[in-house]
C-alpha cells in the first residue's frame, strides 16, 4: 500500500466522523514514525467494566498538508461544474 493510500484511509475516516482508524499494519508503524499520524484515543462511554477507550490513529497537520497536496485535478469532485 503506499503511503498516500494509508493516508486517505486515516483522512477518510476522520471527514466520515467515525471512530479512530484502527489498523495494525506495519505501514502506518512507519508513517507514525515520519510524524504523519500520531495515536489517538478516545473515551466512548462506561460499562460495568470500566471506562470503554477506544485507540487508533488521527493525522498529524503533516499528514493533512501531505495527503491534500496529492490530490490533483482528476481526483478532485467536480462539485456541480
Amino acid at each position: 500500500m503506499s503511503t498516500i493510500k494509508a493516508l486517505e484511509k486515516v483522512f477518510a475516516a476522520t471527514v466520515e466522523n467515525r471512530l479512530p482508524f484502527q489498523s495494525k499494519a506495519a505501514i502506518y508503524k512507519r508513517l507514525e514514525a515520519q510524524g504523519l499520524i500520531q495515536p489517538y484515543s478516545e473515551i466512548n462511554g462506561r460499562d460495568r467494566f470500566g471506562a470503554i477507550e477506544v485507540k487508533g490513529y488521527q493525522l498529524t497537520q503533516l499528514g493533512m498538508l501531505t495527503y491534500c497536496t496529492s490530490c490533483t485535478d482528476q481526483t478532485r469532485p467536480n462539485h456541480g461544474e
